[in-house]
């Protein structure tokens, strides 16, 4: 007898659960690992942000608000003016642990609404699109990101019937994995197709503020809220921004009829950030410059590691944001993306994600996360070109 659903029951590993498994594994045989696996950069937090926290820890601990501090509110106001130019939106901010536990909480108020219950993802993609809807008891609906059609998500070829039943679609621009930026054009083309079937928007902006340094400032990678918030949700998060992917701070931004409701659920889920953390987050979201420095690094990093791989025959695709490498595998390897990985673990000690292992779609290919320092990179690069030989 199970005592468990059949969502559960049906779930396989998770994908960086178990590259993190292989990376052990590899550690335990002596083998020299380079991991450019997972989307966790190793840059010192910056000081001013680990003091703060550090400060702020309390004598007596008690639960903090769903809706945060005033200090936060109005942290996470500054920063939507300073990088979009948004300003007196009437939006609802609401704090997040992190981006990961927000993706996935928005699906159990969306799904069923008018008793419709697909929602469209991109794939591949980040695999908590999917796992959220399947356990929210929705219909989990991928797109596939091609590359013929620049890696954006084309919902107005889907048939009637899909889009029919569909409450909400994800996107996620500039994009994990593939590194694509979307244009306003693009944006204003989704908003429209979105309001004619009375879709929910919701835009994963997590990378928004990683992107190549010699963008100009009028090309940089836009937010959805720029162009609607009508029936539009926007995620943010601290992870890539400022480093603090163990410290679990973003927040949500959108329409009070979507986000005044779900704030009601999210006072149930437990999910309110701490106070301390808060705190972090205001100095943080308050600070421009050390987000510039992690630009600098990760520019430098995507470029000369794109270079190097162009230089051995690698098809990649180098991109105007993000801070990964989206690879075609090897011809000889055919669309086997996994059997690639694997054998480069194996034999080379080099960790990248297959495509298959990031929500099933756009089989052939591989990430490469610029996470490491030059030297580390350097390693990967040359144990990388012996495996190839």
């Amino acid at each position: 007898m199970s005592y468990i659903n059949q969502v559960t029951a049906q779930l396989g590993p998770y994908p960086s659960e178990t590259l993190r498994k292989m990376r052990l594994q590899l550690e335990a045989a002596g083998k020299k690992v380079y991991d450019l696996s997972t989307g966790d950069p190793r840059i010192p937090v910056w000081p001013a942000i680990r003091e703060k926290v550090r400060d702020s820890l309390p004598d007596i601990s008690q639960y903090p608000s769903v809706f945060g501090s005033e200090r936060l509110r109005q942290a996470h106001e500054a920063y939507l003016e300073r990088r979009f130019g948004l300003k007196n939106t009437g939006l609802i901010l609401l704090p997040t642990a992190g981006s990961k536990e927000a993706i996935f909480h928005i699906s159990l108020s969306l799904i069923q609404r008018h008793g419709k219950d697909r929602i469209l993802y991109p794939s591949p993609g980040y695999p908590v699109y999917r796992d959220a809807i399947l356990f929210a008891g929705g219909i989990p609906t991928p797109m596939e990101l091609r590359h013929e059609e620049g890696f954006l998500q084309q919902p107005w070829n889907l048939p009637a019937e899909i889009v029919r039943d569909t409450v909400a679609i994800w996107i996620n621009y500039p994009n994990n994995p593939t590194g694509t930026c979307a244009t306003p054009a693009y944006f204003e083309r989704i908003a429209e197709w979105a309001q004619t079937h009375g879709i929910v928007i919701l835009s994963d902006e997590c990378y928004v503020d990683i992107y190549d340094t010699a963008l100009p400032a009028d090309q940089l990678p836009p937010s959805m809220l720029q162009i609607t918030q009508k029936g539009t949700v926007a995620f943010y998060s601290l992870s890539k921004r400022s480093g603090l992917t163990g410290y679990r701070a973003g927040f949500i931004a959108g329409d009070p009829a979507i986000l005044g409701p779900h704030t009601l659920a999210r006072a149930r889920f437990g999910v309110a950030q701490p106070d301390f953390v808060q705190e972090g987050a205001v100095v943080a979201w308050g600070d421009d410059a050390h987000v510039a420095a992690r630009r600098e690094i990760f520019s430098h990093r995507v470029r000369w590691m794109g270079a190097a791989l162009q230089k051995m025959g690698i098809q990649v695709e180098i991109p105007e944001a993000t801070f990964y490498l989206w690879c075609k595998v090897p011809a000889t390897y055919g669309e086997d993306d996994v059997r690639f990985c694997r054998e480069l673990a194996e034999k080379g000690g080099v960790l990248f994600s297959p495509s298959s292992w990031l929500g099933g779609g756009g089989p052939g290919w591989f990430r490469i996360a610029c996470t490491l320092d030059d030297g580390e990179s350097q390693g990967a690069l040359d144990a990388l070109a012996a495996f190839c030989k």
